[in-house]
């Protein structure tokens, strides 16, 4: 078994590497857009093959946009119905030592229930056993929401708003420091345990930054009645649709459903985005499993749950 990277007239024979023929145009199109947006590379799309014999399976590493690390493992395609164990061994532990000299420490690869677009992964129980037997181990579980047309939700009129600019990004980390107090997310959570929640809350912000966003709708929202900090959000633009990258109350704030109003606010932004841009993006978002609240919140503002997500992740140091 030969793994190695397509050249960039080899595109075809990546996407007919695997998955079904009524859904190879899906995938070129993803790609073609991946390439524009910078999170992917002819060079990080790579194929299994055997001699005489045509590309039997594929995957590929994407990144965030400007990064150039690989940040997680994406299209991942094998004959699932045959020895998929041993191809799949092979093919993943060659990417990984790839990404090991691209300085990449850590990376993904995410599971959605159901299959969806663009990466149709079906088989989910036997790419599960592949993933373990190669390292990774499940680091997060989400609810998935996307909002399905409409008006957006209005809020109460009592929360008053000023963007990072306004407030200077060292307000802005403390905020997400405070908002993360508490927090349901397990990743956030354990990050905070790892790093310390100052260290964590900057860390976050790094990454976050890099996501594509307009600096005007990251915003400190505070109490009409008193002035005093309530919250924060973070709609973004990640490549291929639109998202709000995070929305939290401070913990003194909580209980008094100001969330609702958030949520209210961010989902407005990113309607006024999308018809701005002439450009109808989705607009998704995740929550833990285990954020109960904020599931309920995104209900009642009229987001629908789509899917499950499993995000696994394999330590290459």
């Amino acid at each position: 078994m030969h793994i190695r990277p397509i050249s960039p007239g080899e595109l075809d024979q990546f996407v007919a590497a695997g998955g079904s023929p009524e859904h190879r145009e899906e995938v070129r199109w993803y790609l073609r857009s991946m390439f524009a947006a910078g999170s992917m590379r002819p060079e990080w799309c790579f194929v299994a093959e055997e001699v005489g014999v045509r590309p039997l399976g594929r995957v590929a590493f994407w990144a965030l946009p400007g990064t150039g690390k690989p940040f997680a493992l994406v299209l991942l395609d094998i004959p699932w119905d045959s020895e998929y164990m041993g191809m799949g061994t092979c093919l993943l532990e060659a990417v990984h030592d790839e990404a090991r000299r691209l300085g990449t420490k850590e990376i993904e690869h995410v599971i959605d229930n159901p299959p969806m677009r663009p990466q149709f992964q079906y088989h989910q129980e036997k790419r599960v056993a592949l993933l373990q037997s190669v390292g990774f181990s499940l680091k997060r579980e989400t609810d998935r929401f996307e909002w399905p047309g409409g008006k957006p939700p209005v809020g109460a009129d009592r929360l008053s708003f000023r963007t990072l600019e306004e407030v200077g990004e060292e307000a802005f980390v403390d905020t997400m420091k405070r908002v993360s107090e508490g927090t349901f997310d397990r990743q956030i959570r354990e990050e905070r345990e790892r790093l310390g929640p100052q260290e964590a809350a900057r860390e976050f912000f790094e990454d976050a930054r890099r996501v594509e966003h307009d600096p005007s709708w990251w915003r400190l929202a505070y109490s009409r009645q008193d002035g005093d900090l309530v919250g924060l959000v973070m709609p973004a633009a990640p490549p291929g649709f639109l998202t709000l990258f995070y929305v939290g109350v401070v913990p003194e704030m909580r209980g008094r459903g100001y969330v609702d109003d958030l949520l209210a606010a961010s989902t407005a932004t990113l309607l006024d985005a999308r018809t701005k841009d002439r450009d109808e993006k989705a607009l998704r978002a995740d929550t833990d499993v285990t954020n109960v609240p904020m599931a309920a919140a995104f209900e009642r503002a009229g987001w629908a749950r789509f899917a499950k997500r499993r995000e696994f992740s394999v330590d290459l140091e």
